[in-house]
């Protein structure tokens, strides 16, 4: 079977064991075994296994897992599109679910050895190869809790050779209590289907009820409600059963696919697996889609996870048979308002702009209080209706959009409060205004906890949660700073806190609309331009210069000026163009250039009404001065304060 035959038939299997409900047919197809096995652990404990090999025998495995309350029989439909493809399956019930008898134990030491005692089971297996060193190659795929296992015995377990962990978490304490604030309503949903699932939902008595679990999840989760944050026993506790304690013992290449809309373990996560990884050589590519733990989109969106499903085998033929490289990009991405996946060589890419403005630059001097209502007035995570019901409980910050922007990456905050006060939480969030619409992206908002000495200020960071979104000229990006969210608890003492503009930073990761995949044209001459300007944040009527480096050439060269900035000088000969001459206004050199550089002043529009993010490129380079070619990866944005703000 080739890679597009198996995405045919994954997409009626999607990824059903990310909440542990899916229900696969019983194998019709010839051309593999299906096996039921009680392969014992270290301690005796017997794990539940479906064995899936293809006649004539496999060259490698692959572990497959449910999520969190699951059971084996969500993935036992990968059985035989994963033989068709020449690979043995071993589909299994984590501790304590499913058939297990045991006691669920969050991911932890016991689990992982349950991995290793899978493993020495398919070495013994003499239909599945093994490699030089006597040990069989090994694949991991799961999602969710199937996510975090694979991460956890990679760091204990060095005969696993891939790994593809959907929808894992990187730090379960930053998961389930972010910064400081309790999740509540993804907290109490999994420690509630946690308890009604472990032992097996056939004996849910008293004993399973208190023992299917492990205490120490009874312990952490009322421990966290009753104070309002997570104990010191609870961090520990997570942690060890966190990629974060870990994962400079991690050498195992990863394919990590995280959530746009996940709400439960966010894009961070993601991100932050994949970067600590590359950082120790470890070969990890991040893939983002529009599904996972999700409350108002679609969990496992069909188109998507099709080509996961693709990407996830051309993974396991590059790690477990040497195939050659598997194509896939640093970062591939859906692109949820072109409805397509996109790839970039980051996140954020690298052709990204770092734009940093003040409150003030955006909002003006002065201050803003947030006020805590105690009570939700805002809502996110379950919510198809964002709402921020109480003004005095939430801040709005409006940055206008001066030219098209795709927003990729993930921004930060750096605010300077005052509490009023000894505690507070903020939750901080962007929304899409268009048309007078405010769409809240992805329905993601990152809280975080304020402690301190009422009256006196204080620096608060923290990442907003990392996202992809297209601006058009005349939106708005809203930076809203609410003191409530019905998906988390609320701060219980403190009236708020008071947020002082200046001192206060948005950072965003911005590139211009083509998004780097436009590339140059074929044909032509060989010509690249590089860009560096006077910074990100002007005031009206200030000056920015723009030197663009040629390298190559000769090649006739223009640069797309934004509406409203005007070219003051050049070090060389230009002309100006604008519409209806030209799509856009442009600064074009006179003649040919060839490894030579090119510099020109612009003059910033003023007043209050200018204030507003542009784009200077992309540079266009011609080999006859007639038909252009766009170069990517040569925009800078910038913000304009206006001269009165």
């Amino acid at each position: 079977m080739d890679r597009r035959e198996f995405v045919t038939a994954a997409g009626s299997i999607g990824l059903a064991s990310l909440l542990g409900t899916g229900t696969a047919a019983a194998a019709t197809e010839d051309g593999y075994t299906r096996e039921q096995h009680r392969v014992e652990s270290f301690d005796g404990v017997e794990i539940p296994a479906t064995l899936f090999v293809p006649d004539g025998g496999a060259d490698a495995a692959i572990l497959a897992t449910h999520g969190w309350g699951g059971s084996k029989s969500s993935v036992e439909g990968y059985g035989p599109l994963v033989t068709d493809h020449g690979y043995a399956l071993v589909a299994f019930d984590q501790r304590g679910f499913g058939d297990s008898t045991a006691e669920v134990g969050l991911s932890g030491p016991k689990e992982v050895a349950d991995v290793s005692a899978l493993i020495d089971f398919l070495r013994e297996d003499a239909r599945i190869d093994n490699a030089a060193d006597g040990e069989p190659k090994i694949g991991m795929l799961g999602a969710s809790y199937a996510g975090g296992i694979q991460l956890n015995a990679a760091a204990v377990d060095d005969r696993i050779d891939a790994l593809v962990p959907v929808v894992p978490w990187h730090d379960l304490s930053f998961s389930l209590v972010p910064n400081g604030v309790p999740k509540l309503g993804w907290t109490t949903l999994l420690y509630g289907a946690g308890i009604a699932a472990a032992r097996g939902v056939q004996n849910p008595d008293q004993e399973n009820l208190q023992r299917g679990v492990s205490p120490r999840l009874h312990e952490v989760y009322t421990k966290t409600v009753a104070q309002n944050r997570l104990p010191p026993e609870g961090e520990s506790f997570l942690k060890v059963r966190s990629t974060v304690s870990k994962a400079d013992r991690i050498d195992t290449p990863a394919l990590v696919v995280q959530g746009l809309p996940d709400t439960l373990f966010t894009p961070n996560e993601g991100h932050r697996i994949v970067e600590t990884l590359r950082e120790d050589g470890v070969d990890s590519r991040f893939v983002l889609f529009n599904g996972g733990h999700t409350g108002t989109e679609t969990v496992e969106p069909d188109e998507q996870v099709n080509e996961i499903e693709s990407m996830a085998l051309s993974w396991f033929d590059q790690h477990l048979r040497d195939s050659g490289d598997s194509g896939i990009a640093p970062l591939t991405y859906w692109d949820i308002q072109n409805g397509e996946f996109r790839e970039a060589d980051g996140f954020p890419p690298s052709d990204a702009d770092e734009l940093e403005a003040s409150l003030s630059d955006i909002a003006g001097e002065g201050q803003s209080p947030v006020i805590n209502s105690v009570a939700p007035t805002s809502t996110s995570h379950f919510s198809p209706e964002n709402t921020d019901a109480a003004p005095v409980s939430v801040a709005e910050f409006d940055l206008a959009v001066g030219d098209d922007i795709e927003l990729l990456g993930t921004p930060e905050v750096s605010l300077s409060v005052t509490l009023v006060g000894a505690r507070a939480f903020l939750f901080g969030k962007l929304y899409h205004v268009s048309d007078g619409e405010a769409t809240l992206l992805n329905n993601q908002v990152a809280p975080v906890a304020i402690e301190g000495t009422p009256g006196e200020s204080q620096t608060v960071e923290f990442e907003l949660v990392g996202t992809q979104r297209h601006l058009e000229a005349g939106d708005t990006l809203r930076l809203a700073l609410a003191s409530t969210d019905a998906g988390f608890t609320s701060a219980r003492a403190g009236t708020g806190v008071v947020v002082d503009h200046a001192e206060s930073t948005l950072t965003l990761p911005i590139r211009g609309s083509d998004g780097g995949d436009g590339g140059d044209d074929d044909g032509g001459s060989e010509v690249g331009v590089t860009r560096s300007n006077g910074g990100s944040v002007f005031t009206g009527g200030s000056h920015d210069r723009h030197e663009l480096t040629v390298e190559g050439g000769p090649a006739f060269v223009r640069d797309r000026v934004p509406d409203g900035w005007i070219v003051a000088e050049a070090d060389h000969p230009y002309t100006r163009t604008a519409p209806p001459e030209t799509s856009e206004n442009y600064i074009e050199f006179n003649g040919a250039v060839k490894n030579d550089d090119r510099g020109y002043i612009a003059r910033a529009p003023s007043g209050v009404d200018q204030t507003n993010v542009y784009t200077f490129g992309p540079v266009e380079v011609s080999d006859d001065g007639e038909e252009w070619r766009t170069l990517s990866g040569t925009e800078k944005t910038v913000l304009l304060v206006g001269a009165d703000a």
